[in-house]
């Protein structure tokens, strides 16, 4: 699949599904919604009408919208502001909990295709001139044993090996069912980018049952949401570096959607790409859920005042707030697209 093709895919699939989960909410709750358009305007034709709905096929291929009936004025009987605050708070709701499902279920569909099995360590490349090249170590063999400590994972080899740094140490590996035992010194100051061994950490693949997938999937997701949502605390702290956690706008995505598509080993591919999209998913829904005006949660936040004061902010207020908070929106999303172009994302090679 051309780097493009899934990008649209991805990227345009993931937004309209976001609209697709307001609509089904807002027609579940007896919101009258005028138009359902698949990409964005200008429309291209009017594919059918149901139920007083219009599906539109639009010209802009990334992503879709809904057009709800009253969206910000409560006087239009059926309109979605004159609803009760609880079907508002659904509606709003519906479009990032459907990212957050597809973010499952392609974590899911990853651990499916390729689980990895994380008690068992991987070489999936050696850097030249490095103890590991100069002992033999080859892409592929799975470490065994070192200084005759089992290794059951990656965080258990990178403790014994920081523990023998600059100490001659017996590596036993594992290669084609056959155990090779090596010697190398861990160095004790690696060129940049390098490890101690000089070698690429990863996991062998194993095969899983749906159901693991389905509780692999789960805990993939539910670590997502936490890593995302505990991000700003992790810079502060300095657990992140900047740099890993830059925001990425559309150029950004296909950067990493086209990287993933591209991993040397094929059989990899659908569980780096459908990782990402798991990654996009819970992203976007986050994202979306942030108290700024014209996003999901900045509506919320006008609904949870409502709720607390027991009136509603002015309609003209809340429009014009909507209004400014997608002008900035749209501002800065110029701004990421740019820095996407001027300092890519660096990725792995």
């Amino acid at each position: 699949m051309s780097d493009v093709l899934l990008f649209v895919l991805v990227a345009g699939g993931m937004i309209l599904a976001h609209e697709f989960g307001h609509f089904l909410m807002a027609k579940a709750r007896g919101i009258r919604v005028e138009e359902f358009g698949i990409g964005f305007p200008p429309r291209l034709l009017t594919m059918f009408e149901a139920g007083g709905t219009r599906y539109t096929l639009n010209a802009i291929p990334l992503g879709g919208f809904v057009r709800p009936a009253g969206e910000d004025n409560p006087d239009i009987p059926g309109g979605l502001a004159s609803a009760s605050k609880t079907t508002r708070a659904l509606v709003l709701l519906a479009g990032p909990a459907t990212n957050i499902l597809l973010g499952f279920l392609a974590f899911t569909l990853a651990f499916r295709f390729t689980a990895p099995d994380t008690s068992r360590v991987l070489v999936s490349d050696v850097d030249p001139q490095s103890p590991g090249e100069a002992a033999g170590i080859l892409p592929g063999d799975i470490i065994v044993q070192v200084d005759g400590v089992p290794i059951d994972g990656v965080s258990t080899l990178q403790s014994v090996v920081a523990e023998n740094a600059g100490v001659q140490t017996e590596v036993v590996v594992e290669r084609r069912g056959e155990t090779h035992t090596v010697e190398l010194v861990p160095r004790l100051n690696p060129p940049e980018g390098q490890g101690p061994i000089g070698i690429l950490l990863g996991s062998p693949i194993k095969t899983v049952s749906w159901g693991e997938a389905l509780l692999l999937g789960a805990d993939a997701t539910a670590y997502q949401v936490s890593l995302t949502v505990r991000l700003p605390v992790l810079l502060l702290q300095g657990e992140v570096q900047p740099e890993q956690a830059r925001v990425s706008g559309l150029k950004g995505i296909y950067d990493m959607l086209a990287w993933a598509n591209d991993v040397d080993q094929a059989s990899q591919r659908p569980f780096f790409t459908l990782q990402l999209i798991g990654v996009i998913g819970i992203g976007l829904a986050i994202a979306n859920l942030l108290p700024i005006p014209a996003l999901d949660g900045g509506r919320l936040t006008f609904l949870a005042i409502e709720a607390i004061t027991r009136r509603r902010v002015a309609a003209r207020i809340e429009g014009m707030a909507h209004t400014v908070g997608f002008a900035v929106l749209l501002a800065l999303l110029v701004y990421i697209t740019i820095q996407d172009f001027l300092n890519p994302i660096a990725l792995p090679r």
